[in-house]
């Protein structure tokens, strides 16, 4: 079992490299090519989770909140469950606790996944927004 010292040196090195990639989605749109399309979406036609984080995080280091829910409403919610996850990883001991660690987290993520990949790509009017 790793040591708390190591998991935080591991922490912080995904942390410093997840922000070494956010002066490339500043700088580069990628709606206008550069970046990899989706591979599902290439092979199926239709929209995966991630469809659309690419552009919603563009998006969101441009401070443009709503269309970057646009673009993929699970995109926001999820770097804030990340970012909540990795502070109570690096503060392990003391009074924040991770939601990741609860019991049922694991099955409630999936469910929101799949319900939300599936409601993506239905043809009806109110799950059409959710395309991005």
């Amino acid at each position: 079992m790793p040591s708390i010292k190591y998991n935080r040196v591991y922490i912080l090195a995904g942390a410093g490299a997840i922000l070494a990639i956010l002066p490339l989605y500043y700088f580069y749109d990628p709606q206008h090519g550069g970046f990899p399309a989706c591979p599902f979406f290439r092979l199926t036609g239709l929209y995966c989770t991630g469809c659309g984080s690419q552009r919603a995080l563009h998006d969101l280091v441009h401070g443009h909140w709503a269309s970057s829910l646009g673009h993929n409403l699970l995109l926001l919610p999820a770097l804030a469950l990340v970012i909540w996850h990795l502070a109570a990883s690096l503060y392990q001991g003391e009074k924040i606790k991770s939601p990741l660690a609860a019991v049922r987290a694991p099955r409630v993520i999936l469910w929101v996944i799949l319900v939300f990949s599936v409601l993506r790509n239905l043809p009806w009017e109110p799950f059409q927004s959710l395309a991005p």
